[in-house]
């Protein structure tokens, strides 16, 4: 029985089934809410200072502020959450999606107290999507909404751009997203190694490397490999051919 097994033969109570749903909805509140007070979000940031001076519900909240304020892109942005949300449980259980989730809560909480206050929930809500990719890479999502592209190429491109984005933003910026990274390997390396081991297995069986051939023309190259119905024959020379090209030979 692995690691995750024994934690959850052990810890089952832990699992929230349908996590992700619920932080969409506590996201789409906290936006209601800016929309009738702006500013209000301001009061649930994770925030080290006021956190220090009693404001412990910060601890969670940040977990419910969305990534976008913006009407338009609010929607399509804990529209994809949810989606994440529930493809990753529908993969792995509830239970392992919780842990996934609050461990990587857990670690940015942390960075922030370290290092201080830094942006919203940025790097725990890409850490689904490339969760998301690694189990279903060949699944095609609307990049812009037009252009269809796999999810695994966009969670790539989605990290490459997020790490060189990070490259010009505070240490605390920059810690999250290790820590973010180092908790999706956590879970999902052993994984990515075992699904690539397989596919190199199941490769060698469908396609098993070709005997060194043991025919070989001089004249056109051509192997018991490449052409079975060909004859061949050694010269005196120590030449080999085929029977094509050994005629126009002996009649040389």
């Amino acid at each position: 029985m692995n690691s995750s097994h024994r934690l959850e033969r052990y810890f089952s109570w832990i699992a929230i089934p349908g996590l992700i749903r619920y932080v969409v909805l506590f996201n789409a509140l906290v936006f209601l809410l800016h929309l009738l007070a702006p500013g209000y979000e301001s009061m649930l940031t994770l925030d080290r200072e006021a956190i220090l001076h009693g404001e412990i519900w910060r601890l969670i909240t940040w977990i419910f502020i969305p990534e976008t304020m913006r009407p338009f892109w609010v929607f399509f942005a804990l529209l994809f959450l949810w989606f994440l949300g529930e493809g990753l449980e529908e993969s792995i259980g509830a239970f392992r999606t919780t842990l996934f989730y609050f461990s990587g809560m857990i670690g940015c909480t942390i960075i922030a107290l370290i290092f201080g206050s830094y942006g919203a929930n940025t790097f725990l809500n890409l850490s689904l999507l490339y969760a998301f990719a690694t189990l279903h890479p060949d699944y095609k999502v609307l990049f812009l909404f037009v252009i269809p592209m796999r999810i695994g190429w966009l969670a790539l491109l989605s990290a490459i751009l997020t790490a060189i984005g990070t490259l010009s933003q505070s240490s605390a910026v920059q810690a999250a997203l290790i820590v973010t990274l180092l908790n999706y390997f956590l879970f999902f390396w052993p994984m990515v190694f075992s699904k690539w081991k397989n596919k190199k297995i199941m490769l060698s069986k469908k396609a098993p490397p070709l005997a060194e051939a043991l025919h070989y023309c001089s004249t056109c190259h051509r192997t018991e490999q490449t052409n079975p119905e060909l004859h061949f024959r050694v010269t005196s020379n120590g030449e080999e051919y085929c029977t094509e090209h050994l005629d126009p030979l002996r009649k040389g």
